[in-house]
């Protein structure tokens, strides 16, 4: 899709296409941090001194063009676990970004080992995501039925892998994401042996439902539990199509690998009514409209 034109791909008519001059679009700059100021670099700083060095950078906001990104702070004398009002402040405020259709909170340290480490994973910088907490993801039994050939350090495995659900009245499997996170090396290389020879099909399936074009398709044969952050349509994936949407499937964002759930024949997967319940009573409600002009 060029920058030029872009096309209605659910119409898929030519008079359907509008271009970049018809449309108009309001964006809001949300600022988080800051890493240089009049030629000075401020990555070594702690985390609070940044932020007072932002603030007088802006010492305005103008909302719905330029606004400070939400944020609470938490004193050293107030983090800990007796501390209830202050829990309580807290996961209100996650709560609140997970609504918002944020993928979770990030918690920073402010003043120790603070500094601003570009493109690197440090234990002063936690990512809290709604997957990560007990009772807030969804959990899907899922059945792998394709895959794309890895690239990079994967390489030589299969990543990302398709998942699907099973329709037990049409006896089809409806694909739901791609799932390419939770997965230890052992797993990959276990996964590589596992899915070749006879378990490899030549072709897709009639009873596979998908607009994916996965590498390989495999056979039904293994299940394995998925937690995601939320449901939503997807022009895509088939889950559940017809049920909450007449030609949309659903899909699961940031679907996530947790176990592999032997105790389960392919057919006992999660059912695509299952996906279909979940998708209506999740707590972030998404209006569905079926646009047919």
């Amino acid at each position: 899709m060029s920058f030029q034109e872009l096309s209605s791909r659910e119409r898929g008519k030519k008079d359907s296409s509008i271009t970049l001059d018809n449309i108009k679009v309001d964006i809001c700059i949300f600022v988080f941090d800051i890493m240089f100021s009049n030629g000075e670099r401020l990555l070594a700083l702690p985390l609070r001194q940044r932020r007072n060095y932002l603030k007088e950078l802006f010492p305005m906001e103008k909302p719905g063009y330029l606004e400070f990104a939400n944020e609470m702070t938490v004193e050293a004398d107030e983090a800990c676990l007796s501390n209830e009002s202050m829990l309580t402040k807290v996961n209100t405020f996650f709560e609140v970004a997970c609504k918002s259709s944020c993928e979770g909170i990030m918690v920073k340290s402010l003043d120790i080992d603070a500094g601003y480490c570009a493109s690197k994973r440090t234990d002063a910088w936690l990512k809290v995501k709604r997957d990560y907490v007990e009772g807030l993801g969804d959990s899907l039994d899922l059945v792998p039925i394709g895959a794309w050939h890895g690239n990079g350090r994967k390489a030589g495995w299969y990543s990302p892998f398709l998942m699907a659900c099973y329709n037990p009245d049409t006896e089809e499997f409806q694909s739901v994401c791609r799932v390419m996170s939770g997965f230890s090396d052992s797993f990959y290389i276990e996964m590589k042996e596992f899915f070749s020879g006879d378990k490899l099909l030549s072709k897709k399936p009639p009873y596979y439902h998908t607009d994916e074009s996965p590498d390989m398709w495999f056979s039904p044969e293994l299940v394995w539990e998925i937690r995601g952050s939320d449901f939503t349509l997807s022009p895509v994936h088939h889950a559940a199509i017809g049920l909450v949407h007449p030609s949309r499937g659903i899909s699961v964002r940031l679907p996530r690998f947790i176990c592999s759930r032997a105790d389960r024949k392919a057919e006992d997967c999660s059912s695509s009514a299952d996906i279909a319940r979940m998708f209506s009573s999740q707590t972030r409600k998404m209006e569905v409209v079926d646009r047919e002009d």
